[in-house]
């Protein structure tokens, strides 16, 4: 029952399941990018627009993002919003 509880707490404050894929993952990113990604090197895999996406207060990072207007637009960034 507790640990139940801390799954859910944890998903709502954005800690994944280890089961879950990774943008790279999703998206098939080239090891040769992923790899030295922000949202690859600071273990972001499932929040990735937050460190190399469009929300980074940056320029974005990731080669999918630079296609799009923004992550809002991402395929993965909408199965992870429409899974917590």
């Amino acid at each position: 029952m507790a640990i139940e509880g801390l799954e859910k707490a944890f998903t709502q404050w954005g800690i994944e399941h280890a089961e879950k894929q990774a943008c790279w993952q999703f998206t098939n990113c080239p090891a040769n990018i992923y790899l030295r990604c922000p949202a690859f090197t600071g273990h972001a895999g499932r929040r990735c627009w937050l460190m190399a996406g469009s929300f980074s207060g940056k320029n974005p990072y990731c080669i999918h993002s630079k296609k799009l207007k923004d992550c809002t637009e991402c395929s993965f960034y909408k199965e992870v919003k429409n899974t917590t």
